[in-house]
């Protein structure tokens, strides 16, 4: 307990920024805050404490997290609050530098979620003793009701040349498979019918543990949740999938048949020098190899151009490759030298007007493409999962089938009549407006449940 005034209806704003990973840490935070009386918001209005997590991963989301931050510590010199926390995988890897230079910040803590929810406690005057340390059971989400993020592993152990993760989140800790049952189990009950299996790297689950399952296990263990119905694997490094994990997507229905693979790149010498473990030719092997055994499957990559000494040649060869391919989804950054990583101190570093142009040039391929398949959907009678969101032009209502991850990927926008949110229901798509498609349901064995 600290000397500062008891708040009667204490209320706590948090602000969350980056990937679906720092939203499932907000969630956790939330959770914690909420078990002790704490109202958590996403509005600054009439809060005392304010927590904003950061991202620190590339250059432009450490700039949005720092535009944030000097944002809310505006709020707080106007007198509109109070504490200012700052969380997360910024202020895990630039703790001791941010505190010298935003000296508006009440506090910083790490990516522990716990820390920064006894934080908020703390400021707001509350008790902050017993405090269970990483809540999975997480009564908040900051998601639609019917669909949820499901965190496997934390941490990483491909220390990929260009990438930040391991120096913030640490070496590859994979969850024990009984609590993630457990987690899978309670969202169930609390009305979540999709979970989207989430890690740094998802297919290396297990390896980090010398008797650990593996993920073609688990998967399979949370197909034999009764009220789930729809898993879907994010984030496999495609080093990583084997002939088990194949098969589990190829066979079990309630598996999503949709596979990320962040590839990056496809030139032998860049993927070397990127260190990913895996080579064109295999790369190759493992899409014929999908696309063989499960050809209704959805595939999503994410590539990274301008790498220290890419050169126009190899570039055009990961662009041919697009093309060759056709990636159903597909999204595309530009390289950052990130401080701390290999490839910082690599000579060649590209201009950063090459690597935006060359990004955009992956882009606009990948574009062609996507209109293309979306248009050649017209016709096709699929499940959806309708959406809270904004309707499109003539009360379009927003929706995802099996092959649309949440937040990254295009939408089905359905005729009304359509169920609410979160109903399942059957459409038929009718034709497509740029990535997305339009449908209307189908009367006859509508699905809705």
């Amino acid at each position: 307990m600290t000397g500062k005034q008891h708040v009667h209806h204490p209320r706590a704003c948090l602000l969350t920024l980056g990937c679906a990973k720092n939203l499932v840490d907000s969630e956790q935070i939330a959770s914690m805050l909420e078990s002790r009386g704490v109202e958590v918001t996403h509005r600054l209005e009439s809060c005392n404490v304010a927590v904003v997590n950061t991202c620190g991963f590339i250059e432009p989301a450490k700039e949005e997290s720092i535009e944030v931050i000097l944002e809310v510590a505006g709020r707080k010199a106007a007198g509109d609050l109070q504490t200012l926390i700052v969380t997360g995988c910024l202020s895990q890897r630039y703790g001791g530098e941010l505190e010298k230079a935003l000296p508006e910040v009440d506090v910083f803590t790490g990516i522990d979620p716990a820390a920064a929810a006894c934080a908020v406690l703390d400021a707001l005057g509350l008790s902050s003793s017993d405090l269970p340390g990483g809540v999975s059971l997480r009564h908040r989400r900051f998601t639609p009701p019917a669909w949820a993020y499901l965190r496997i592993s934390h941490g990483c152990d491909n220390r990929c040349a260009y990438c930040t993760i391991p120096l913030i989140r640490g070496p590859l800790r994979s969850r024990d498979p009984a609590r993630i049952l457990d987690e899978a189990r309670y969202l169930a009950e609390q009305g979540v019918r999709e979970v989207n299996v989430i890690g740094q790297d998802t297919a290396a689950y297990g390896t980090d543990r010398p008797d650990g399952p593996r993920l073609h296990e688990l998967l399979r263990g949370l197909c034999r949740i009764d009220a789930l119905k729809w898993v879907r694997l994010l984030y496999a490094h495609p080093a990583h999938v084997g002939d088990e994990l194949v098969e589990v997507l190829g066979s079990e229905d309630k598996v999503c048949k949709y596979l990320d693979i962040p590839l990056q790149h496809v030139n032998d010498r860049i993927l070397g020098r990127m260190g990913r473990g895996i080579g064109r030719a295999q790369v190759e092997k493992l899409i014929d190899r999908l696309r063989r055994k499960i050809p209704e499957l959805t595939l999503r990559t994410t590539l990274l151009v301008g790498f220290p000494g890419e050169t126009e040649g190899e570039f055009s060869e990961l662009l041919d490759f697009v093309r060759a391919v056709r990636f159903d989804r597909l999204g595309c950054f530009a390289y950052w030298p990130e401080e701390g990583t290999r490839a910082a101190e690599m000579p060649d570093q590209l201009p950063e007007d090459v690597r935006q142009a060359r990004r955009d040039e992956v882009m606009a391929a990948q574009q062609e493409i996507a209109f293309e398949l979306a248009a050649e959907r017209a016709g096709e009678r699929c499940e959806v999962l309708m959406e809270e969101g904004e309707p499109l032009e003539d009360a379009l209502l927003p929706a995802r089938s099996r092959k649309e991850a949440p937040d990254v990927d295009p939408l089905i926008y359905v005729e009304a009549p359509a169920p609410e949110a979160g109903r399942f229901v059957t459409v038929e798509i009718t034709g497509s407006i740029g990535y997305d498609c339009i449908a209307h349901t189908v009367p006859e064995d509508g699905g809705g449940q």
